[in-house]
């Protein structure tokens, strides 16, 4: 046998391998290095940083460009599908996705109105009509990337992906956004915005989550199913989100079955719901494993539950940090909410923004003494508090820092009828309470006390009566939310309004579990 020897030129050991190559091959394999390795690779040596610099500057440009995306406009998503699909830079900067509708046919190609709420000559939306298109405008060559992507990047079924690609051939871009969403590798969070079920003829009937869900669950109960990069990278989705755009109750539902997929996401940290539960049935179970989901931050508003169905949600959580819960009908046993709370969850809860439901054998005190861990509680009545004994109003007081977690931070009272028929004596007792806490050393992290709901505010002469007290709680560092108290002149204070109360809740009082980012609007005109 006779071998043949291949030379190779030196190497340079002061350049390396790579650098020994011509400029031009460098440059091709510069073009291929991934966006987020990139930059380490330019700084290398000067040389390659000369030859990506470029690309850099282009992806500097990107972020602010592609980092936020909407579908108010009927071209986006097709468009950052086609860059999702090709691997471009653009598609790995796409952050968050606000989702505003749904679009089932051709004719309904065109820009999301916003007449009835919205008068703002400015507003950036130019408006578009595309309602002429048809299912030429993807190639074939797009079809087969969209089938190949439906059976072997989401796994679902022949039928399922026959199902999908009739429709994405109808018009339907509901199965873009959702392949959109598992491609866009570095996706962060995306938000189904409420859209009105009485403009169903301008939108559609139905929630925009079914082919997002039905994708998840064939992944997830796929044995030899690989996660595609945007479902590894989604941490937060945002369900129903309201916005004074549109009407606020007019909105699509879902039941807790259909939502339940969510849960199965494998980096999901952050899940908000809204309008969850009126059109229940036992179509779709929710069929969740206790702690088998990575959700730690958990909100329901304006739902309808049943105890049952919210405690399958709520134990689906591995670690749960916060829970909100407002504004909802919970039907069924809430101590079976609260008790698994206090069993399952008690080392990791830090907000609990709902009513604990106390009982005789586990009264107020003791069940709050158990969240080691809990920084804010809220939806606490005066009932709630032992402080003095209602018979005896000379009775001593029980320091609230004996059983509150020296965690806590904020509290938020509401409002109750022992508030309505509270004498000076008791709102006196009730405020030195939270005076003596607020310099209790066993609470430290106290920084705000909320008591605007407390309807001492029907009786203003007994605040007038003790202002001094309200501003010695203040000095201590405490912040307090009082009807009529907001800093102001030593001697008198201004009424704290409804509006700016609110606006020191946003985030779960009014609705809004989260923002609205592509809102171009100041908060102010958002919340009118």
């Amino acid at each position: 046998t006779t071998h043949t020897l291949i030379s190779f030129p030196p190497v340079n050991k002061a350049t390396g391998p790579l650098l020994s190559l011509p400029e031009e091959l460098i440059a091709a394999i510069a073009s291929e290095v991934k966006v987020d390795d990139l930059l380490n690779f330019a700084l290398t040596c000067q040389r390659v940083h000369n030859l990506v610099k470029g690309r850099l500057l282009l992806n500097a440009v990107y972020v602010a460009e592609y980092s936020l995306q909407h579908d108010r406009l009927p071209l986006t998503t097709p468009e950052l599908l086609r860059l999702a699909l090709s691997g471009s830079d653009q598609a790995w900067h796409i952050r968050a996705f606000e989702h505003w509708g749904l679009r089932p046919e051709w004719k309904k190609w065109k820009t999301y109105p916003f007449d009835h709420y919205n008068d703002d000559p400015n507003w950036p939306d130019a408006f578009e009509d595309h309602t002429t298109l048809n299912q030429s405008f993807f190639t074939d060559h797009e079809y087969e990337s969209f089938e190949r992507v439906m059976r072997e990047r989401l796994h679902l079924s022949d039928d399922e992906t026959a199902e999908w690609m009739g429709k994405t051939r109808e018009g339907s871009d509901e199965p873009l956004k959702g392949m959109l969403m598992a491609l866009a590798p570095r996706l962060d969070r995306a938000n189904f915005i409420a859209y009105d079920s009485w403009q169903s003829a301008q939108f559609h009937n139905t929630h925009p989550l079914t082919f997002l869900c039905r994708a998840i669950m064939r992944i997830a109960t796929t044995p030899t199913a690989l996660w595609p990069p945007g479902f590894l990278s989604l941490r937060k989705i945002s369900v129903c989100t309201t916005s004074t755009l549109r009407h606020g109750h007019d909105a699509y539902y879902a039941n807790p079955g259909e939502v339940a997929p969510l849960f199965r996401l494998p980096n999901i940290k952050i899940l908000n719901l809204s309008l969850v539960g009126f059109h229940d049935s036992d179509e779709h179970e929710v069929g969740l494993e206790p702690h088998s989901s990575s959700v730690e931050e958990l909100a329901f508003y304006c739902c309808q539950l049943t105890s049952a169905k919210q405690c399958k949600l709520i134990r689906a959580c591995k670690r749960l940090r916060r829970l909100v819960c407002v504004a909802s009908q919970i039907s069924g046993h809430l101590e079976d909410i609260t008790r698994l709370l206090a069993v399952e969850f008690a080392d990791s809860l830090e907000d609990c923004i709902m009513r604990l439901s106390s009982t005789e054998t586990l009264p107020f005190h003791d069940l709050v003494a158990k969240f080691s861990k809990l920084r804010l509680l809220a939806h606490i009545t005066i009932e709630d508090l032992p402080l003095v004994d209602p018979t005896d109003p000379d009775s001593e007081l029980r320091p609230l820092a004996e059983y509150l977690p020296t965690s806590i931070e904020s509290i938020h009272f509401t409002d109750s009828p022992a508030s309505h028929d509270s004498t000076a004596a008791q709102a006196f007792a009730f405020l030195r309470a939270i005076s003596d806490l607020a310099g209790d050393k066993r609470c430290p992290a106290l920084r705000e006390v909320c008591i605007w709901r407390v309807v001492f505010r029907n009786r203003q002469d007994v605040y007038e009566g003790l202002q001094k007290m309200l501003r010695a709680i203040e000095a201590k560092g405490v912040r307090l939310h009082i009807f009529g108290a907001e800093r102001g002149k030593e001697e008198e204070r201004a009424w704290l309004g409804r509006a700016s109360h609110e606006a020191m809740h946003r985030g779960y009082e009014n609705g809004r579990l989260t923002a609205v980012e592509s809102d171009p609007r100041p908060w102010e005109e958002r919340d009118r």
